[in-house]
């Protein structure tokens, strides 16, 4: 799903919330959270439908029980930091001005200012840590890549280059018309390339049992 599509998605949930809360449904909203907690259950192996189920719920708790002095605003803080966890960080700050705008309008003293300014300094800490969880996956990505070069080049590529030295040297071996001292020098460049072949094969199984433990 696009970013454009997230946003959309999440802002049509804090409607619909804010909407219900100021209609005469509202009476009903003991049986809305139920019908959208089973959507939710229903919806848990699919998440990109599921962050809005979850918004949906939270949104309609808060602007339901008075928005910015409700007991439970402090779920918006939980809520944006789930999003920021799944999402690039822009999709963050919008839905962030977009619940700001909504719950501004349940502004009705300087108490119910400091939740609304609260969640002012929580969504550049929810971007800032969103970001460096996203950048941690993609390095984690990029570096799972370079780990399975590795190994193919370990595996194929030098694996066969130094057996073929080998095997060339063990021909050259056979030969009678060598020198003792050509001879010596063939056995060590031998030697040489079974000890890399060997520590290449250790290597190989290092790299096998880390990506095994982790």
């Amino acid at each position: 799903m696009s970013q454009i599509a997230v946003i959309c998605l999440l802002s049509l949930g804090s409607f619909i919330a804010y909407i219900f809360s100021v209609t005469p449904l509202a009476v009903y909203t003991p049986q809305f959270i139920a019908l959208i907690s089973i959507i939710t259950l229903i919806l848990i192996k699919r998440k990109s439908y599921l962050i809005f189920s979850i918004a949906l719920l939270i949104n309609v708790i808060i602007f339901t029980s008075n928005g910015l002095n409700s007991p439970f605003f402090f779920l918006v803080y939980f809520l944006l930091f789930v999003i920021a966890f799944q999402n690039p960080p822009t999709t963050t700050l919008s839905y962030s001005l977009i619940l700001v705008i909504l719950l501004s309008q349940s502004l009705n003293s300087y108490t119910s200012l400091i939740p609304l300014i609260s969640l002012l300094f929580i969504t550049p800490l929810a971007w800032f840590i969103g970001r460096q969880y996203l950048d941690n996956l993609k390095l984690g990505s990029t570096l799972a890549y370079d780990e399975t070069e590795i190994l193919f080049w370990l595996t194929l590529k030098f694996k066969t280059g130094i057996c073929q030295i080998i095997d060339s040297a063990s021909q050259l071996l056979s030969q009678p018309q060598l020198s003792p001292s050509q001879k010596q020098e063939l056995h060590h460049i031998k030697d040489s390339a079974k000890n890399l072949l060997n520590s290449s094969q250790k290597l190989t199984q290092e790299i096998d049992q880390k990506n095994n433990e982790a």
